[in-house]
Order: C-alpha cells, then sequence, then structure tokens
C-alpha cells in the first residue's frame, strides 16, 4: 500500500490518495477543485484512480471530484446521507471500499455536517488491524470542526460529542489520525 497527502497551502486543505501496491488501484479522498495533482501523481505512481470519494459538501473549497471522476473515469462515492442531486454510489456505515490490500471502512462522523464521513485505513498485506483515520473536516490539528456550517451550532455540537467523539474514542490508540485541514484556513 501506499499513502500519499497533497495539500492546498493557501487554505490549509488536506487530501490524500491511498493505493495498492498489488493491483494498482488508487483512492483519491476529498480531491480539491485543481485535479492535475491527482492525475500527476497517480500517472507517477504507475496507478489507475478508480475510487473518489467526497467525505461531505465543503464550505472551505470546491470539489473536484465530479471533474476527477470525468478525467479518469473512476467511480464517485458520497455519503449515503449527502442530498447530491447527481449520480453517485453511496456509502453507508461500515461500508468497505477494496483496492487490492487496502480496505477502506466508512465511519459517519457527524457534527460538523449531517453527512460527513472519514475512512478508516487498513493496509492488509500489514495485518487485519486499521493504519489510520482519515478524517476529513471532522478533526482539524489541535481541534473540532465547527458545527454551526450546515445547521444549529448547538445542535451540531450535540451531535459531534453524542456521536463521532465515542466512535473516535473507540478506535485502538495506534491508529493515526490525518485531518482535513492543516494549518491555514479560509
Amino acid at each position: 500500500m501506499w499513502f500519499h497527502p497533497i495539500i492546498r497551502e493557501e487554505t490549509g486543505c488536506a487530501t490524500y490518495l491511498v493505493g495498492s501496491s498489488l493491483t494498482g488501484e488508487c483512492l483519491v479522498f476529498d480531491p480539491l477543485w485543481d485535479i492535475e495533482p491527482y492525475l500527476a501523481l497517480a500517472s507517477k505512481k504507475m496507478a489507475r484512480i478508480t475510487h473518489v470519494v467526497d467525505s461531505h459538501f465543503h464550505a472551505d473549497h470546491v470539489s473536484g471530484a465530479r471533474r476527477l471522476v470525468q478525467s479518469s473515469g473512476a467511480r464517485l462515492f458520497l455519503p449515503g446521507r449527502a442530498e447530491a442531486h447527481y449520480e453517485a454510489h453511496r456509502l453507508e456505515d461500515g461500508k468497505r471500499l477494496r483496492l487490492g490490500e487496502v480496505d477502506a471502512e466508512v465511519l459517519p462522523m457527524p457534527g460538523h455536517r449531517p453527512e460527513q464521513i472519514n475512512l478508516l485505513i487498513r493496509d492488509l498485506s500489514r495485518g487485519p488491524e486499521p493504519w489510520c483515520l482519515l478524517t476529513a473536516d471532522f478533526l482539524m490539528v489541535g481541534d473540532l470542526a465547527r458545527p454551526d456550517l450546515a445547521q444549529d451550532g448547538r445542535q451540531g455540537a450535540a451531535v459531534l460529542f453524542a456521536e463521532s467523539i465515542p466512535r473516535l474514542r473507540a478506535l485502538p490508540d495506534y491508529v493515526e489520525v490525518y485531518p482535513g485541514h492543516l494549518a491555514g484556513s479560509t
């Protein structure tokens, strides 16, 4: 398995590519509008983008997911609770995406947005234990997501603390966490 972040320095947005060394498939998680870095990295790794996942509807950047799907021929995946008016495969709690030795398990993490999902990544060539969590905007470096962008702030915060944080805390301590935002923000 290989893993590579792509970061947009101006906004601090972090997106990720996860690829199979066995099958040459890769997944792009939360692509930004500029799709060229994803296409270039996949080409460099001699991989083909087969899965494009948007974790939620973003307020801080325009997703390049549909453009990337059109350019790469990949399948588009959205959270099951997303209210989209375009075609996409839906990801429900516990759904797993397999790309060779890569196993990506869907974990809903509502609160920032009602439809928010995370991906728990396993490298099955190393073992069945989870390796890392791609948190999108649920977690940021040193902070939680804003709960007031898609709903009443108190309601979003209550969901974050009642559902998402307990789910995060239930993961083993050794699971690495990769947030959707680093330093910088719009």
